[in-house]
Order: C-alpha cells, then sequence, then structure tokens
C-alpha cells in the first residue's frame, strides 16, 4: 500500500551508485588483479586474437575449469580463448569470476572433469534461479541459449555442497563464454557484497545511501531512512553469529544472487537457524532488490493514559482496582468467561471467574485502540499518528505487515495496525497470542 513489496527490503539501485559502488570494490578487492591483468596482455594484439582458431563448446568449458581449479592457470586460459569467444569479457572480471566458482569449489576439492547438463537438468538450474521472481523481477531468458558445465569431482570431500556451475551461450551453435552474463552477474554479486560490507563495518551512513534509492515513497523521510540502516546493523551485530566470509553462497546469476547465513540467533536468542539473503533485478528499472527479511522485534508494550502507564498485558487486576486506574467504563459486558470494558477510545477484555454475571478479579488479554484520546499503548504508538513516526519507532514494521510480537512472563502478545488511505494509524490491536 505504501511501497512495492511491503514484505521485502527492497533495494533499486540507480545506474550511477551501482558504478560507484562497483569501482569501489573494484579498487579494494581487485586491485591486483586487475593491474595484472592489464599489464599482461598490454602487448597483445587484437589481431592475434582475431587469428586464433575458434574452440569446440568442449574445449572452451575445459578452459575455464582449468581456470577455476587453480589461479596460477587463469592468465594462460585466457589468453587461449579468442576474442570472439570471450563476448567482450575483460580479462579483470574473468579472473573475479573464476575465484568466486573457486572458493565455491575448495569445499568439494579439487576438480578432475566436467559434465554438461541434461536439457531435464537445465531446466530445473534456471527454475532455481528464477525462483518467486513473478512479474516484478527479471528472468534469465534474457539471456538466450546457454549450456550449463557442472565441475565433477572424483572424490567429492562434500557431495551435499551445492556444485559449481557456469555457463557457456549458445549463438545457433557457436559457444562463448557469456560476457554479458559474466559481467552482470559480477556486477550483482559486488553490489550485494557491498551491502554486506556496510553492515559488517557497521557504517550507518554507507548503508543508508545504499538502501536510499529504494524507499522513493514520500512516508520514507530521511529519519526513517537512517532509522532502517541503524536497525539492520543492529540486527546483524546482535543476532547474526557467522562472519561474513563464511555466507555460503548458493547462486550466482545476473538476475538472482543467493547467500545462506548458517547461523542466527532466534528471535528470543534460545537457539539457532539459518536465514537467506538474495538479490534479484527489477523489469522496469533493472535496479537491484535485496530481500533480507529483518524481524521487527518490540519490547513490552503496556497500557497509557495521560501519559503514564496504568495495566501491563498479562496481569490479573480486580474490578476496584481498574477502576481506580482508568475510571469507570462507558460500557460493561459479561459473556461466559469473557470482561470487555469500553471507555473512551480504547476497549479491554479479560478473563475472568464469572458467576450470577458478575466478576471480581480478570486477566488483561486484549487492547482495541480505535479513536484518539487520553489511551496510548506505550508512551509514543497512538491512533492517528502517521505512518512515517511510526517507523521511526519500529523501522521494520513494514517488512512485517506491521505487526510484530512480544513476551512478558505472563504470555506472548501481538501488536498489530490497520491504516487510512493517507497512511494515519485507524486502529491498534494488542492481544494475545493464539497457539
Amino acid at each position: 500500500m505504501y511501497r512495492k513489496g511491503n514484505s521485502l527490503k527492497l533495494f533499486k539501485g540507480s545506474a550511477h551508485k551501482i558504478l560507484a559502488v562497483i569501482m569501489c570494490i573494484c579498487l579494494v578487492m581487485g586491485m591486483s588483479v586487475c593491474l595484472t591483468g592489464c599489464n599482461f596482455f598490454t602487448g597483445l594484439s587484437k589481431g592475434f586474437k582475431a587469428a586464433q582458431k575458434e574452440l569446440s563448446k568442449s574445449e572452451l568449458a575445459r578452459i575455464v575449469v582449468v581456470a577455476i581449479s587453480d589461479e596460477r592457470n587463469v592468465s594462460d586460459a585466457f589468453s587461449k580463448i579468442p576474442e570472439s569467444q570471450l563476448d567482450g569479457l575483460s580479462y579483470s572480471v574473468f579472473a573475479e569470476y573464476c575465484s568466486v566458482l573457486r572458493k565455491n569449489s575448495q569445499v568439494h576439492g579439487t576438480p578432475d572433469s566436467f559434465r554438461f547438463l541434461t536439457e531435464s537438468e537445465k531446466n530445473v538450474f534456471f527454475n532455481e534461479i528464477d525462483a518467486n521472481a513473478g512479474e516484478q523481477y527479471k528472468t534469465i531468458d534474457e539471456y538466450g541459449d546457454m549450456d550449463v558445465v557442472e565441475l565433477v569431482y572424483s572424490k567429492d570431500r562434500d557431495s551435499k555442497a551445492p556444485p559449481v556451475r557456469f555457463i557457456l551461450a549458445d549463438n545457433d551453435g557457436e559457444f562463448s563464454i557469456g560476457g554479458k552474463y559474466v559481467n552482470d552477474s559480477m556486477f550483482a554479486y559486488a553490489f550485494m557484497n557491498h551491502y554486506f560490507d556496510m553492515i559488517d563495518e557497521g557504517n550507518v551512513d554507507g548503508l543508508e545511501a545504499v538502501i536510499r534509492s529504494s524507499y522513493n515513497s514520500d512516508i520514507y523521510l530521511n529519519s526513517v531512512i537512517q532509522a532502517k540502516a541503524n536497525s539492520i546493523v543492529e540486527y546483524y551485530k546482535m543476532k547474526v553469529k557467522t562472519s561474513t566470509k563464511d555466507y555460503e553462497l548458493k547462486i550466482l546469476s545476473p538476475t538472482h544472487v543467493l547467500y545462506r547465513i548458517p547461523e542466527v540467533f532466534t528471535d528470543y536468542n534460545d537457539s539457532f537457524t539459518s536465514k537467506s539473503v538474495s538479490l534479484k533485478v527489477y523489469k522496469d528499472t533493472n535496479g537491484f532488490c535485496i530481500l533480507d527479511h529483518i524481524p521487527s522485534t518490540i519490547s513490552e508494550i503496556s497500557l497509557y493514559k495521560n501519559g503514564v502507564s496504568k495495566l501491563r498485558m498479562g496481569s490479573t487486576y480486580s474490578q476496584s482496582e481498574i477502576y481506580r486506574l482508568l475510571g469507570e467504563p462507558v460500557l460493561s459486558t459479561v459473556s461466559n468467561d469473557i470482561v470487555a470494558l469500553a471507555y473512551k477510545g480504547v476497549t479491554l477484555r479479560f478473563t475472568a471467574d464469572i458467576k450470577d454475571g458478575r466478576w471480581s478479579v480478570g486477566k488483561l488479554f486484549s487492547v482495541v485502540v480505535r479513536n484518539q484520546g487520553d489511551f496510548t499503548l506505550g508512551e509514543d504508538i497512538y491512533v492517528g499518528m502517521n505512518v512515517s513516526e511510526l517507523l521511526l519507532v519500529y523501522p521494520m514494521f513494514d517488512e512485517c505487515n506491521y505487526q510484530s510480537s512480544f513476551k512478558n512472563v505472563d504470555g506472548e502478545f501481538t501488536l498489530a495496525f490497520r491504516f487510512d488511505d493517507f497512511g494515519n494509524v485507524t486502529r491498534i490491536d494488542l492481544g494475545e497470542s493464539v497457539g
């Protein structure tokens, strides 16, 4: 309603910002490779490249596998690929691409052969890349016909790890490295790793710059975006145990990059789970979208009247105590074991022992705030507040459909919001979570 894909974190990088990111990453991560490649090939004439005999599909695949297996083979392998079969791919990008695949290959061991996927296997592979693309994100078919090469290990140290694969572009039987595919893959890979780097460094300003272009609705004030960046950094610092270098790359493609983070604390820090973070590309803008679910945790919330805390969720109160704290209700109803007390703008529900239509003690399990008035939840949650104000309090609430929960010694309680067409809160529900 307020931002395309409310349940997702959308990071649409503008072209010039993405270019700046890639340049920075190349300077930090790939300078030595770039310089080596440039110096090595400065003296090579394009005429020599053009005169090289074109390689068969199998020969081309073998050369790439050799480059992946050992970084010492990269420059020699690159020199053996004719210009026409590089498809515009530079040495530096080729070397970095092989480096990424080499890292994934090392968990298996040393590759000693390769194979081409069958048509059915290719379809499964491409479907994994295109998973949940829908109408919103780009799919792999825009890169044309491709064959998929998989590295094979006679002694595989970890056969359960994702297979290491790369593609060869097929243009009516003429095969190439697929320069556009590789370039775009590394572009997406670098952007996503820049996101992780900003988090790992605790660079809130840098992260804010990365995510800013995603939030183009009027509700996302500068202060809201800054609050989001702070929340992301804090979440990773408090919840993610795995170090950045141990994140597992599951998919590398131009339209989908997927990482698995193996060890993340659960909401209540009582166990570990894993989480996935992925990058996709918008069809309409070519901008990047990072999908990283950050839970919106909230601390315990009480019912306030005129700025003073009055009732605590899950606690038990006598009828006289409630009337002393809140005053006489406008309306009181009793049904089965439920007592409902209506005040101006708020309705409270208690579970109680009822005898002859009367009750003396009840446990508060539900609060519904419907109108502006004397009652708020906490010090700063009230009907009539704008969604921008709410996101300053709970920066990730747009990522979880404006709903979250908290626990106290008496149970678990869910907080949820409803809005009008202008983004103003019209109703707040705070109630006991049900199974």
